[in-house]
């Protein structure tokens, strides 16, 4: 019963715009909301950098992989949010993911309004 409510929650919060957290600065706790509603809930406003695709196939890192560390809550920083020149919010999380430690630095545009990620690069710890 609850499994079934859970996907009726999350096919219902799909419907909704995504999370916007008008905030200065970005604190980790509003970082780490946002971040999880786009992961669970709008995974097309995941944006993927050629270079994260590049060193995924490097470091033999799935796209699964990822996203599981996206819609991870365990989730740790290990450094900022900091603010970029141009207002995104820049900042690493690091969590397992399918049995490997792997690290993921992440630019949150546009928080405020239209919030998007994107993935920047990926290691393994």
């Amino acid at each position: 019963m609850e499994r079934g409510g859970d996907a009726m929650n999350k096919a219902n919060n799909h419907n909704k715009p995504p999370l916007c957290i008008d905030e200065y600065p970005l604190s980790k706790s509003s970082a780490r909301k946002i971040l999880l509603d786009i992961a669970n809930y709008h995974s097309n406003r995941v944006l993927w950098s050629k270079h994260v695709k590049t060193r995924m196939v490097q470091r033999d890192i799935t796209s699964r992989q990822i996203i599981s560390l996206l819609r991870n809550r365990h989730m740790v920083f290990t450094e900022g949010p900091y603010e970029q020149p141009n207002g995104d919010w820049k900042f690493n999380i690091k969590g397992l993911a399918a049995g490997t430690i792997i690290e993921l630095v992440i630019v949150l545009k546009n928080h405020q309004f239209d919030p998007k990620s994107l993935l920047v690069t990926v290691w393994v710890v």
